[in-house]
């Protein structure tokens, strides 16, 4: 069935979305898209299915896939409100979550304590870590919500947030980035929070996601292979 099902759909290329200024993963300025970007091309040849990449913003993209106008959109860390919406590929990358400061911060998001009153940048789109959210709830956190994580590194470096919470390598890379217009350089601080992985998702309500996962799964750990 699976098969049949790739042959059928080989004139009709799958919808994919993803979105910008997630450096060193995915931005449209970066080589080949960047890592993630480069990673979903190499298995959808590897799969031998015809596709086509847009670029929206993150929360347009996802919402647009989730209404079903593409087959599946990347990356994403998994959070239980998702799995109730989405299928999850095999992991993509594995990521090392730190927060972001200004040197002599004293923060530390192994230490809740620290973070505690202070002004929180997360870009629209992105999930919550599950314990900063309990913050935010409680009123424990200033949220900051721009548009992208550009924006939070600028206003980080211009003293109007406090921290920012990302992978190590995505905002060391964002931050070199940015470097030269930035007034205060932010450095990750503290220890690591947790360690992630990133997938490609689709819609648990798309008529022939559960197929195309089962195949770009196959070709990702065949990609994973030959590396």
């Amino acid at each position: 069935m699976l098969f049949i099902w790739s042959a059928l759909t080989l004139a009709e290329p799958v919808k994919l979305v993803t979105g910008p200024d997630y450096a060193p993963y995915t931005d449209p300025s970066l080589p080949e898209g960047g890592l993630a970007a480069a990673l979903v091309k190499k298995v959808m040849k590897q799969a031998r299915l015809p596709y086509e990449l847009e670029w929206r913003p993150w929360s347009n993209g996802y919402s647009s896939t989730l209404k079903g106008a593409y087959t599946g959109t990347f990356p994403y860390m998994s959070t239980p409100e998702r799995r109730k919406l989405f299928n999850y590929s095999d992991p993509l990358f594995v990521l090392e979550i730190r927060v972001f400061a200004l040197e002599g911060s004293h923060l530390d998001g192994t230490k809740l304590e620290t973070l505690a009153g202070k002004r929180y940048c997360h870009p629209l789109g992105w999930a919550y870590l599950k314990q900063i959210e309990i913050m935010i709830k409680k009123g424990l956190l200033h949220p900051i919500r721009p548009y992208d994580m550009s924006a939070c590194i600028r206003l980080l470096a211009e003293d109007k947030a406090d921290f920012i919470i990302t992978d190590q390598k995505q905002g060391k890379e964002s931050i070199a980035n940015l470097a030269k217009k930035l007034p205060q350089i932010p450095v990750p601080v503290g220890g690591i929070i947790e360690t992630i992985t990133l997938h490609l998702i689709t819609p648990i309500n798309h008529p022939k996601a559960r197929e195309f996962l089962m195949q770009f799964n196959q070709a990702l750990q065949e990609v994973h292979q030959q590396q």
